[in-house]
């Protein structure tokens, strides 16, 4: 069954992704749960179903999808002992042949069925282990993983990792041979093959709290040496909708003096969803007055799509379209819903500040089309390097072996009929990564925000 419209790329499916071109990778990786001999390949003729009902190109559906259920369906059946794992790698192959984002095989383990709240923590999805963080954040700069963000007091904090030193390995997986591998196995192009890669790394530091993950680290000086990073409790709200693995989000809110006399507002949040919806409300009702507004979306792969409207809202006092969606028989325009009475009843009108977006090559999903949205209507400047170009609203559905699979059911355009998917959002001014910026603790992005707010008055 289907949960959950999400716009959300996930740093973990990568992980997924690989492991089907990378044996390197599936030695690396657990290998989940592994099923006896099938009689039939129920989980495949589901996976096929799915995309069959609800992809938005019928004819795409018809022709190129039914042949490729024909032969990798075929080859399954006869190719022997028709095990999960066997079943798993077909479904991967067939979700490839559309080529979109969004497309991908999730774990059953990854996303446990949501049970009942717990008594003490009512918004909060029961999990057996609570996702658990190194405090760490990584980024590509040119041919190498690095370290981008580091958070005070966190594990790789404590092991003396810095910003801008390089990852060289991930346990047991050196990432220039892995980086090597892909790219012959798979022919996609360096920036392709390289954001692969930072993903990959980005996934494996994620875990349960008390579990251990190991790093090769260069730093400055060209020194490498190995830490063991245990994980930590995050920082946030810990939330599942539907069929969406259990993600901890949080939202920041700090004063970002201009350097003129005043101070603008700069808000954070790891991703859409409505658990942290109220607190978002609280921080965009306070910006109201502000000189200047940066919404940091670096990181933020996406999330839910309809809290799209209340957020722009803020930022907007009439119902202008960011987007539009087109799915099977129906189109969607998102249209921002003008937040002017606050959670008392009284009247405040919207944000008139400028506003200033930060995004990356992480930042994807719902957040890509907030931002192309954004820019596209004028009423936002864009500050980073261009976004993930994953931007297609999709559905997450169980399958009968327990795994979910992500599919897309929609096309998308932002507000001035240009697609994102493939192209991502590219910022008005592109601040690329420099490891220089990163080790005198500079964000440049950041810098370039605040020094074109300087020039605006509202």
């Amino acid at each position: 069954m289907h949960r959950a419209l999400a716009h959300l790329a996930v740093p973990a499916l990568a992980t997924i992704l690989l492991a089907a071109s990378s044996p390197q990778i599936a030695r690396a990786q657990d290998s989940g749960a592994r099923g006896g001999a099938r009689a039939a390949p129920a989980s495949f003729d589901a996976a096929w179903n799915a995309v069959s009902r609800t992809y938005w190109d019928t004819l795409f559906v018809r022709q190129r999808w039914q042949v490729a259920y024909d032969s990798i369906r075929l080859a399954l059946v006869e190719g022997g002992a028709m095990d999960a794992e066997a079943e798993r790698r077909a479904i991967r192959r067939l979700i490839a042949v559309p080529g979109q984002s969004h497309f991908a095989l999730i774990p059953g383990a990854a996303v446990p069925v949501p049970r009942p709240p717990r008594a003490s923590a009512a918004d909060e999805p029961a999990v057996d282990a609570a996702p658990g963080t190194v405090g760490l954040a990584l980024r590509s700069i040119d041919d190498t993983v690095v370290a981008w963000r580091v958070t005070p007091g966190g594990a790789a904090d404590r092991a003396g990792v810095r910003p801008g030193d390089a990852i060289v390995a991930v346990d047991t997986v050196r990432l220039a041979a892995l980086r090597a591998e892909v790219a012959g196995r798979s022919g996609a192009d360096t920036t392709t093959v390289q954001r692969l890669i930072t993903t990959y790394a980005l996934a494996q530091l994620g875990g349960s709290v008390g579990e251990s993950i190991r790093l090769t680290v260069r730093d400055a000086r060209g020194a490498e040496r190995e830490v063991a990073l245990v994980r930590t409790p995050i920082e946030g709200r810990l939330t599942q909708m539907g069929n969406l693995p259990p993600i901890v989000v949080s939202a920041t809110r700090e004063p970002l003096p201009l350097g003129d006399g005043r101070t603008a507002t700069l808000i954070g949040f790891s991703a859409w969803f409505p658990a942290i919806a109220p607190q978002l409300d609280e921080y965009l009702f306070g910006a109201r007055g502000t000189p200047g507004l940066v919404v940091d979306l670096r990181g933020n792969p996406g999330g839910v799509i309809g809290m799209l409207a209340g957020v722009s809202g803020h930022m907007l006092d009439t119902t202008v379209a960011l987007g539009t969606m087109h799915g099977r028989g129906a189109t969607i325009r998102f249209v921002a819903n003008p937040r002017t009475v606050d959670r008392g009843g009284a009247r405040v009108g919207t944000i008139t500040a400028p506003i200033a977006l930060l995004v990356d090559e992480f930042t994807g999903s719902t957040s890509e089309f907030f931002s192309a949205g954004m820019q596209a209507i004028g009423r936002a400047r864009i500050f980073g390097t261009v976004s993930a170009g994953q931007s297609l609203p999709a559905l997450m559905s169980r399958l009968p072996n327990g795994d979910v699979l992500m599919h897309a059911i929609a096309d998308h355009e932002d507000a001035a009929g240009r697609r994102v998917e493939g192209a991502g959002v590219r910022p008005d001014e592109l601040v690329p990564l420099r490891r220089v910026d990163l080790r005198s603790g500079r964000d440049a992005a950041l810098e370039a925000a605040r020094a074109w707010l300087r020039t605006q008055h509202p």
